[in-house]
């Protein structure tokens, strides 16, 4: 099944540009599964579109890693293979750490307000076992870390590493309850930034992010000596 045209949103970006939101979401939320060959005649129909704009499309989730692209055979997505999975969990915690450190030295006061209301709605979605508002706040939360870091390079990459962690917390996460202790796991990271700490946001960022890379890991259907699940946060 693929979604409603996107076209309709915006005339004014390339087509490609236009489909491609929708068709990396798509694989993202498991529509499209790892080793699955996506079907260029249905999603050209879907989408209204001819196969170039879509070979477009499909030539930039090759480069984000999301598909391959096989002679004779076409797109088909890529597994989540936990080596190349715990490199790009490695680029992600890198950028986070930058990115708390540079929100902690700069104190933007709208943004520690927002921060702080959001650190206070993710520990009452925990506390409810609330798993959707749960994560949607935490994507937030990270997000406008990132974002208040004031690099736009920064925050690109950001997002294209994201999308493979979005996909794999989705395998992991789909059946699991929220860990109990789950409030308290940015709870390091919001305290530094308040005291205006950029190496203790930077550390607490990459110890809460080294939890979250152990989790995933071990959360994979595939990976050896999985431990029991618990939500990745």
């Amino acid at each position: 099944m693929v979604a409603d045209n996107p076209l309709a949103r915006s005339r004014r970006e390339p087509i490609h540009e236009q489909i491609l939101p929708q068709l990396r979401q798509d694989i993202i939320a498991g529509r499209w599964k790892p080793g699955d060959r996506l079907p260029e005649p249905e999603l050209c129909e879907a989408f209204a579109v001819s196969r170039t704009p879509l070979r477009d499309a499909l030539k930039i989730l090759e480069t984000e890693g999301l598909v391959r692209l096989l002679p004779h055979v076409g797109a088909t997505v890529t597994p989540i293979d936990p080596p190349d999975l715990l490199d790009k969990l490695d680029v992600l915690s890198g950028l986070e750490q930058v990115a708390a450190a540079k929100v902690a030295a700069r104190q933007d006061p709208v943004l520690l307000r927002r921060l702080r209301a959001l650190h206070l709605a993710m520990a009452d979605a925990a506390r409810q076992q609330d798993v959707p508002r749960y994560y949607g706040l935490n994507d937030e939360l990270h997000g406008a870390i990132v974002l208040g870091a004031g690099n736009d390079t920064l925050s690109r990459l950001h997002a294209t590493m994201m999308w493979h962690v979005f996909r794999a917390r989705r395998r992991v996460n789909e059946r699991a309850p929220l860990a109990e202790d789950a409030e308290q796991h940015h709870e390091g990271i919001v305290q530094a930034i308040f005291r205006a700490d950029p190496d203790g946001a930077s550390l607490a960022m990459r110890r809460h992010l080294s939890d979250v890379v152990s989790t995933v890991l071990a959360g994979l259907p595939h990976a050896a000596g999985a431990a029991p699940m618990l939500h990745v946060v």
